[in-house]
């Protein structure tokens, strides 16, 4: 039976065959290996890059789309180490923090927290730069503006990028301005911090008026606040705060004004 078997394959119109089919077998599988490939491919494929906003101003001096361009092309590309770009996403000053992660859709979920401007900085012969509340610089973009208290004096010509100032007189207007902004009357009064002093310790205020509160440095400072918002809501009519050129609050529990 056996010989009969291997005579019949041996011929030559069975033998032509039955290579035609192993050939056409070969291709099948490869065929299907390379698909099931091709489909482990496609899913390893960024479909898409999601960008979400974790902090709560709505207003940001970074947009989507410079987001999107910082990251480079990566929807259609293969799925890659993220920590790199999340890295370098968090090296930039406007952000305050910066997550990647994949979703199980196949796209890149990108999580980001804005730092907030709080005050415009203005040194001499520069166009400035904004500080954001923990006391990192921001670089000016041409596309965005926002209404914020103005800082001149003897402050650094540059931004301190993705750290924080170490300038004492940068540190205490952001210490004073952090506290005047839980003050609902006096927080829209003051519109400029002026940094003075020889060692830029020392702060002076300016309302809308034009009327300069001196602050002094930060020596009893949340006294001397206090102090003066009681000032501000309590004054008798004939001491209106308003009425005075200057108001000193250098000396310890005392409101001097002229």
């Amino acid at each position: 039976m056996k010989g009969n078997l291997t005579h019949w394959i041996n011929q030559p119109g069975i033998s032509k065959v039955l290579k035609v089919l192993r050939a056409v077998f070969a291709v099948v599988l490869c065929m299907t290996v390379w698909g099931f490939a091709q489909h482990n491919l496609d899913n390893s494929r960024i479909k898409e890059v999601r960008i979400f906003w974790q902090d709560q101003q709505g207003l940001h001096m970074l947009k989507d789309q410079d987001v999107h361009a910082f990251l480079g092309p990566l929807q259609g590309k293969l799925r890659t180490d993220i920590d790199q770009k999340e890295r370098s996403l968090r090296k930039l000053p406007y952000l305050s923090e910066a997550e990647l992660c994949y979703d199980t859709d196949h796209a890149l979920m990108v999580f980001l927290n804005h730092r907030e401007p709080v005050l415009r900085v203005l040194p001499e012969r520069t166009s400035g730069y904004y500080l954001a509340a923990d006391g990192v610089g921001l670089p000016l973009k041409a596309d965005f503006a926002i209404p914020v208290p103005v800082l001149f004096g003897k402050i650094p010509l540059r931004p301190s990028l993705a750290q924080q100032s170490r300038n004492k007189g940068l540190t205490l207007a952001l210490m004073v301005k952090e506290w005047i902004n839980k003050d609902s009357l006096l927080e829209p009064l003051v519109t400029q911090y002026i940094v003075a002093g020889a060692d830029s310790n020392a702060l002076i205020l300016k309302t809308l008026s034009g009327q300069e509160i001196w602050i002094g440095t930060s020596m009893d400072l949340s006294s001397k606040l206090r102090n003066l918002s009681s000032f501000y809501r309590f004054a008798p009519a004939d001491s209106a705060p308003e009425s005075f050129r200057s108001i000193n609050l250098v000396f310890k529990n005392q409101i001097v004004c002229r």
